[in-house]
């Protein structure tokens, strides 16, 4: 079968059977509103500058490249505001072991102003979300946001833009500094990778990563 006559089958509406080689293989065409087929949580830090009181904003769309990290949010988070508002950015990534911590706060908004949407969904106004999910604050070292002491990995950053979509923003910054939590490094400047077990969402369930399958050609942390 041409690569051509393959992919106009995968591609069709409706979930068609095809027969590679002997095997039935089956593919079905999905309409989600969200795909979230597994990301690390970021717990978000930013600072409301008028109030100067730092929040904390549970996110789990973002990449990195280069000095550049990519974060997905929506427009209803009081962390969207104050980055509106100029407020520097620290994503702390939590490891398995803040699960609970994670929970405790998932459905809580520092913003007064709760929209119908999250209203629907069960969210209510927390005033301190880091008491609740029992988070120490420590003082930023290259940006005005705070840190969370408890989550093994920091990444201070600064806002460089923003792109409004339907109901949420793709919001690009540049990394300032990241820490590491010297419990998971191995030497000076390389993670003990099998140390790190990062928390994921996926498919809106929270799991961890598993044992260690192989290296890619250029891993580093050697």
């Amino acid at each position: 079968m041409e690569k051509k006559d393959l992919k106009s089958i995968i591609t069709k509406k409706t979930h068609k059977n095809l027969h590679i080689r002997g095997v039935v293989i089956m593919f079905k065409k999905l309409e989600k509103n969200g795909f979230y087929y597994g990301f690390p949580v970021l717990l978000m830090t930013t600072k409301d500058k008028e109030m100067g009181k730092s929040n904390v904003t549970p996110l789990s769309s973002s990449f990195v490249l280069g000095k550049s990290i990519v974060v997905g949010i929506g427009f209803g988070n009081k962390g969207f505001k104050n980055i509106e508002n100029g407020s520097d950015v620290t994503f702390n990534i939590p490891d398995e072991n803040l699960y609970e911590s994670v929970k405790k706060i998932e459905k809580f908004t520092g913003d007064t102003e709760i929209s119908e949407v999250k209203q629907n969904l069960g969210y209510t106004y927390c005033e301190d979300k880091f008491k609740i999910a029992g988070f120490t604050e420590l003082a930023g070292e290259m940006v005005n946001s705070v840190r969370i002491k408890e989550c093994p990995i920091h990444i201070e950053a600064k806002v460089t833009d923003i792109q409004k979509k339907d109901w949420f923003a793709i919001v690009t910054c540049e990394i300032q500094g990241i820490f590491v939590d010297e419990k998971i490094m191995m030497d000076d400047s390389h993670i003990d990778t099998k140390k790190w077990k990062p928390l994921i969402y996926k498919f809106r369930e929270y799991t961890s990563t598993g044992d260690r399958l192989g290296l890619n050609f250029n891993f580093q942390e050697v």
